[in-house]
Parts: structure tokens; C-alpha cells; sequence
């Protein structure tokens, strides 16, 4: 398996503010790959420096082998790119728009009427102006100008916002499509679902820097979880003594607490217990990074 993306010692600088501090990272030709941190954290300099939009400071990034700086417009054809801040002009119809995001890719438009029909873009909302369309709706588009040109490397940042759970399950089921048929995928977002759900492995910005890299499972299995569990009686004295419970908070039969870690020890726990209700929720990817790294350095570029 070859290598689809190539980041060496990449920095951006904007003024006297440091965005992207030496990152290098490698993703594999056929890999799904999560770019996670907390906003401000440089993901989306990073994807303008890949993809030309902004001259890097210092480093080298290649793409399916090609290398940006000097061969942009082979590496462009190849990519399908979704903007974390996707902006439409809005005097033009949503047929206008694709076609014309459709021209600057250069290649033929394949898959165009397929993902209309999936995303549930009808040939009349294709010709209303995007100035009538909803957010979700101009979402829909980002998403098929990303894919409809068949590309072998998607590069999408935040690509669920605006999307309702259809929607987004349909996204994921696209993406699933992708890697089966080779693909790459190269993801940004901080919502720690999304990334868990479609990549396998990622890289964790802290302030313009890569503080890690590893298996997806390994980073999510960290996170904090918040549960509440309600009991039919009574707890007994240390009835949650278990490693990764914390800031237990008890009323009645009301028990308010975090875990960190394996779940099975607690499940097990529980099901000794008579238990009316309970409820274990993630914290969101942004949260995890504050829990885990500490101040992220905000204020800088993103």
C-alpha cells in the first residue's frame, strides 16, 4: 500500500501568529483519517496549505505522489474537497453551482445525478437560487461537488454541519462506499461520533502542533463519559468504588458520575444492581482535548 498524502515539517505563519508549527503526518493510499483538535487548533490551515489554497511558511506536502507546491493543478484532480466554511453564491441555482465547481475539477461529473437522488435533491430544488436553499441544503451540495467527480483522495472539514441524522447517515454510508472501492479519506471535525464512526486512525492538533497519532479506538477509548444511573433502591456504601468513577454526586437514588476507561468492569457492577435507568454519554472531541491536553491554546489561526 503506497502513501496518498505526505506532510513534512509543515508551517504557517500569519504575521507574528504561528497557525501550524512543524506537523508531518502520512496517510496511507486506501486509509480513512481523522484530523481532530479543538477550533483554533490550525486543521483547516493545514488543509488550505494541502490543497494550495495558502503558501506554507516552510515544509512539503505531497499528494498521491504529486507535490503541491509544483504540481497543484494534477493533485486537484484527483481530490475531492469539502470547506469547513462552504459558501455558495447565491444568486446562481443549485445546478449552476455544481456545474460550474464541476468545470475547475476537470473531469467528467459521473456521479452527479446518483448523489442528488441520494441526498434527496430533487431537480426542482436544483433550480431554485441557493439564496432560497436551507442550510442542510447547501451542505447537500458541498457534498456532491466533493464527490461527484469520482476523486480518489476526499478531504472534507466539518462535513455533517447542517445535516439532519438521515443525511448524515447517508454521508457516512458514501464514505463507507469510498474506502471499499480504494479510496482515501482525510477528515477534520471535533465531533469525536464522526470521527470514531468513519475513520482508523488520526492525529490529535494542540495549538499549530501534532501532539499525537494513533488508532482512532485507542484516542476515543480516553474520553470522559457522563452517566447518570437511577436506581429502583438504594446504593449501597461503595456500591460504584470502581476504577474511572469520579466526581460521583449521590441523591436518593439519583447517582450523577463521570468514567474514564473499559466499560465492562461497570456493566458488570450494574447488573448486580437493580437499575431503573441509566445513561452514558461521550463528551464531545473538544471537551476530551481540554479533559486530556489541557489549555489548547486558543486564539490562534484555525
Amino acid at each position: 500500500m503506497g502513501t496518498a498524502i505526505e506532510v513534512e515539517g509543515l508551517v504557517k505563519r500569519y504575521g507574528g501568529k504561528l497557525a501550524v508549527d512543524e506537523a508531518s503526518l502520512s496517510v496511507a493510499d486506501g486509509e480513512a483519517f481523522g484530523y481532530v483538535g479543538p477550533n483554533g487548533a490550525g486543521k483547516t490551515t493545514t488543509i488550505r496549505c494541502m490543497l494550495g489554497f495558502v503558501r506554507p511558511s516552510a515544509g512539503q506536502i505531497r499528494i498521491l505522489g504529486q507535490d503541491v507546491a509544483s504540481d497543484l493543478n494534477a493533485v486537484l484532480a484527483d481530490v475531492g474537497h469539502l470547506p469547513g466554511e462552504f459558501g455558495l453564491w447565491p444568486q446562481m441555482t443549485g445546478d449552476e453551482c455544481l456545474d460550474y465547481l464541476g468545470a475547475l475539477q476537470r473531469r467528467p461529473l459521473v456521479r452527479r445525478r446518483e448523489l442528488c437522488d441520494r441526498l434527496e435533491l430533487s431537480q426542482a430544488d436544483l433550480r431554485r437560487q441557493i439564496r432560497m436553499y436551507s442550510r442542510g441544503m447547501k451542505q447537500k451540495i458541498g457534498i456532491i461537488q466533493a464527490f461527484q467527480h469520482e476523486p480518489h483522495v476526499l478531504v472534507l472539514d466539518e462535513p455533517t454541519e447542517g445535516l439532519d441524522p438521515v443525511m448524515k447517515e447517508r454521508f457516512v454510508g458514501l464514505l463507507a462506499e469510498h474506502r471499499q472501492a480504494g479510496g482515501t479519506v482525510f477528515l477534520s471535525s471535533h465531533i469525536l461520533s464522526e470521527v470514531e464512526e468513519t475513520t482508523e486512525r488520526v492525529a490529535v492538533l494542540k495549538a499549530g502542533r501534532i501532539v499525537r497519532t494513533g488508532a482512532t479506538a485507542d484516542l476515543t477509548g480516553e474520553r470522559v463519559r457522563h452517566c447518570t444511573l437511577v436506581l429502583k433502591h438504594p446504593l449501597a456504601a461503595g456500591g460504584l468504588d470502581l476504577d474511572g468513577v469520579s466526581e460521583l454526586q449521590s441523591d436518593g437514588l439519583l447517582h450523577r458520575f463521570e468514567f474514564r476507561g473499559d466499560m465492562e468492569p461497570l456493566m458488570r457492577r450494574l447488573g448486580a444492581l437493580a437499575v431503573q435507568e441509566f445513561v452514558c454519554e461521550p463528551e464531545h472531541l473538544a471537551e476530551t482535548f481540554f479533559e486530556i491536553y489541557g489549555d489548547s491554546g486558543q486564539g490562534r489561526a484555525s
